[in-house]
């Protein structure tokens, strides 16, 4: 194959829990372990080195001033994309309702849906040829969500627990035009939402891997046989990617193909995912306003960002006379958190009363007020498509005023759990529905 450039605007990027680098043939790729990801320009990728510099100074007419510098141990990979927060139709699991369901029976209610769960628990998305998800139905026809608690398996519904030790790995494909790289172990730190008002909804992921690695020769043939490119021999293979996730016999994997970003087989039909206009944002409040009867609040935001952080941190050796590699990663505190902007509103009464809002955080003199306070961010406003937070607990901080030609406030806030010191992780639902 000539020597060619290489393009930002032509990479694909791909999620997978198959090792190609490993030696895994093309048929081990299927629509229920593979999904390709649609990223914006601006993603990264890359790992240094530790280093340790050795110098020596000594008096004299001709000291040694020499130095060297010792590769210590390789640090883990760094990556971060960023996607369309896209909600689909894949929001009911069999039993439920067959309106909404994907031919194997999971819930998928967003294009990005395993790296939410890779992200949320320690259940893979997939087992070598199955697909399991972990989200659930919301409870009606075209509504999916993710409680964030400990629950056991169900039918179609894969067991979660937020509270693990090590986060789940899988792999990450970056085709840069015709160079493929593979972000092996990849590990799902965080995930951020950024709804700007004049924008459309994004998740920007960023995470960890252990080994950045191109894929040269054999390996690299059975990627571009899948993702699509240039062989190694110069001729050009389609890229294999394919909505159903089983063969005509309702079982047998579709191998040697990958999952579509924007299209899921929901019902037996082809549909698209959905963008989400964050211009219909709004915020539903309810405070316990200083010991009193609750107060309730509805008002329309002019931004809003949420993060949801694992804090992965890894362990590395520091043998002597070696090149340490990372041998594992721990997360750290799951932090659920954010900020929310509006305008100053006032008026008697009015439930889009900002002013009362701040009041009664200025004025309430518990030093937590977590579990007397709760939030749902409704990213899209509530007619769907939209993509809901709803934090059962949550600890305000003093807002801020924006003093504009329209004044503002902004006010941080973290999530919690609803019964406090009870060790079992912050009390959030995402909720979903496609339009």
């Amino acid at each position: 194959m000539a020597a060619s450039l290489n393009l930002q605007r032509n990479t694909k990027v791909f999620y997978s829990t198959v090792d190609i680098n490993g030696g895994a043939a093309a048929t081990a790729i299927s629509p229920a372990n593979t999904w390709q990801i649609e990223v914006l320009a601006g993603y990264a990728f890359s790992q240094a080195a530790a280093t340790q510099d050795i110098t020596s100074l000594e008096s004299g007419t001709t000291p040694d001033r020499s130095q060297q510098r010792f590769n210590t141990a390789i640090n883990p990979v760094d990556w971060n994309f960023q996607a369309y927060l896209k909600p689909t139709r894949a929001t009911d699991v069999a039993g439920a309702t067959t309106a909404s369901t994907l031919e194997n029976g999971n819930a998928a209610p967003v294009a990005d849906w395993f790296l939410w769960q890779a992200l949320m628990c320690a259940t893979a998305p997939a087992t070598s040829t199955a697909m399991q998800s972990a989200w659930q139905n919301g409870g009606s026809v075209g509504v999916a969500k993710w409680q964030n608690t400990n629950r056991s398996a169900s039918a179609n519904v894969a067991a979660a627990n937020p509270n693990f030790a090590t986060a789940t790995e899988a792999h990450l494909y970056m085709k840069v035009d015709n160079v493929v790289y593979q972000l092996a172990n990849a590990a799902v730190n965080q995930a951020s939402i950024d709804a700007a008002i004049d924008g459309i909804a994004t998740t920007t992921w960023t995470g960890f891997a252990t080994n950045l690695v191109e894929l040269t020769g054999a390996p690299r043939n059975v990627a571009i046989n899948v993702f699509g490119g240039i062989l190694n021999n110069g001729t050009t293979a389609a890229a294999a990617s394919s909505a159903t996730i089983y063969k005509t016999d309702g079982d047998t994997p579709n191998t040697s193909n990958y999952h579509p970003w924007n299209t899921y087989n929901v019902a037996g039909a082809s549909t698209s995912a959905e963008f989400i206009k964050n211009r219909l944002s709004t915020i539903d409040i309810t405070d316990g306003a200083g010991g009193t009867d609750p107060a309730s609040h509805t008002f329309p935001v002019t931004g809003m960002t949420i993060d949801i952080n694992n804090n992965i941190t890894y362990l590395t050796p520091e043998e002597l006379a070696s090149l340490n590699s990372p041998i594992t990663q721990f997360t750290g505190v799951q932090t659920i958190s954010g900020s929310i902007s509006a305008y100053l509103r006032s008026g008697t009464g009015a439930s889009d009363n900002s002013a009362t809002f701040l009041r009664n955080i200025v004025s309430n003199s518990a030093t937590q007020t977590a579990q007397g306070a709760s939030a749902n961010l409704k990213i899209g406003g509530a007619t769907a498509p939209y993509f809901a937070i709803d934090m059962q607990a949550v600890q305000f901080g003093f807002p801020t005023h924006a003093i504009e030609d329209v004044v503002g406030i902004t006010a941080e806030f973290l999530a919690q759990e609803t019964t406090a010191q009870k060790g079992s992780g912050a009390n959030v639902t995402f909720v979903t529905q496609a339009a």
